[in-house]
């Protein structure tokens, strides 16, 4: 989903992070883009900062970061996708 938001919209670092952000917390994509495309921006966002920010906490601070499970997990479950244990 990231090289999507890369490919449509040219944000890079910082830039991607904040409008993935926005769109995990609700904003819907614009710009003219396919619906379709909207549509996998909107539906991933969440997990996409959920993993980015581990991913980030995990090279900057700690390689003893706790895997975020749960959280993934329940973004995995409101996309439905069941996630087992």
């Amino acid at each position: 989903m990231i090289w999507l938001v890369t490919e449509l919209y040219g944000h890079r670092g910082q830039e991607r992070h904040a409008f993935v952000r926005a769109c995990a917390d609700g904003a819907r994509p614009g710009g003219g883009i396919p619906e379709s495309a909207a549509g996998i921006i909107t539906r991933y966002a969440r997990g996409a900062v959920l993993m980015g920010e581990f991913v980030q906490r995990l090279q900057q601070e700690s390689r003893l970061t706790p895997y975020l499970y749960e959280a993934v997990r329940a973004a995995l479950q409101d996309v439905g996708i069941p996630a087992s244990r």
